[in-house]
């Protein structure tokens, strides 16, 4: 999606951090720009601040986890334009805590935020970005830490884990569209995400180790890149229709040992005298053409 001028963008956690940031890199290549957070006063003074630079930009509340605001937030969106660039990104942590005194709330909270947002996204706009039949593009952020998991909350890697599912699978199923599909993998983004963790989270306020490690975490980040370098990545990832953004390197050689690692798992078939799977099968039955995957000859 080479032209972006005059296009229509919806981009979610609009208000700050990597949504605010990709939204001023769209700015500056003539694209339209609907910003929506739950925090309204923060996405209105947002889309002021993309006005103020002759941007034509409008903000709305908008609460990702809760399906039924999005048929609001669509109608708002459809008399300011024909959306044509969605950028799925809000997305909070998970907290701290052992996996198996978890607080439930939290856990579905979290993939309420992070992966079941992506449904409610696509379940609004995709159908008729499909249907224009026009140039357009879905971009969905996830994380490095859907990649190589590091020693932190199993709830905020395993949603970016069913985020990079989500759009590996999309990625079959708009194959032959006119919508191209994009996963954002960051690493390390100095973002106020624990700041906005803490105060979204449902159940208690975290305490003692949790809160520590939040803290540190907090000082981490705040040492992370900068979000509007992703932001300016993120839109030449769509023009150039790519599909996986990677802007942390330094995380490639961790990639590298962990697909290592899997690929040398794979040994002898368990039933030595099996045809082996029909993988051509499985895809016909699916109604599908094609799986897109790179394979090497």
């Amino acid at each position: 999606m080479k032209d972006l001028k005059d296009q229509t963008a919806f981009v979610t956690g609009g208000a700050s951090g990597l949504g605010l940031a990709t939204a001023r890199a769209l700015a500056a290549r003539g694209a339209r720009l609907i910003l929506a957070d739950i925090e309204a006063a923060k996405v209105e003074a947002a889309a002021a601040e993309l006005r103020a630079t002759g941007a034509d930009a409008i903000g709305l509340r908008l609460n990702v986890a809760e399906e039924a605001e999005w048929a609001r937030v669509g109608e708002a969106a459809g008399r300011f334009g024909e959306v044509s660039v969605l950028f799925s990104n809000a997305g909070v942590g998970g907290g701290s805590g052992k996996f198996e005194t978890y607080d439930t709330e939290v856990w579905r909270w979290a993939y309420a935020v992070n992966a079941h947002a992506h449904l409610y996204a696509c379940r609004t706009f995709l159908g008729a970005m499909k249907a224009s039949g026009r140039p357009a593009h879905l971009a969905l952020t996830a994380s490095m830490v859907a990649i190589v998991p590091p020693p932190i909350s199993v709830a905020y890697i395993s949603s970016k884990f069913a985020t990079l599912g989500i759009a590996m699978a999309l990625r079959n199923e708009l194959a032959d569209t006119n919508v191209g599909i994009s996963v954002l993998c960051p690493g390390m983004s100095a973002t106020n995400i624990v700041a906005t963790t803490q105060k979204l989270r449902p159940g208690a306020t975290e305490q003692g180790g949790a809160a520590q490690t939040a803290q540190n975490m907090s000082g981490v980040l705040a040492g992370g890149m900068s979000p509007e370098k992703i932001g300016q990545r993120v839109v030449r990832a769509i023009q150039a229709g790519e599909f996986f953004i990677f802007t942390h390197p330094e995380w490639k050689g961790m990639a590298e040992a962990q697909f290592a690692e899997m690929l040398a798992a794979f040994g002898e078939s368990a039933d030595p005298g099996y045809r082996g799977d029909d993988i051509a099968g499985l895809i016909a039955a699916n109604g599908a053409k094609r799986m897109n995957v790179a394979v090497k000859a």
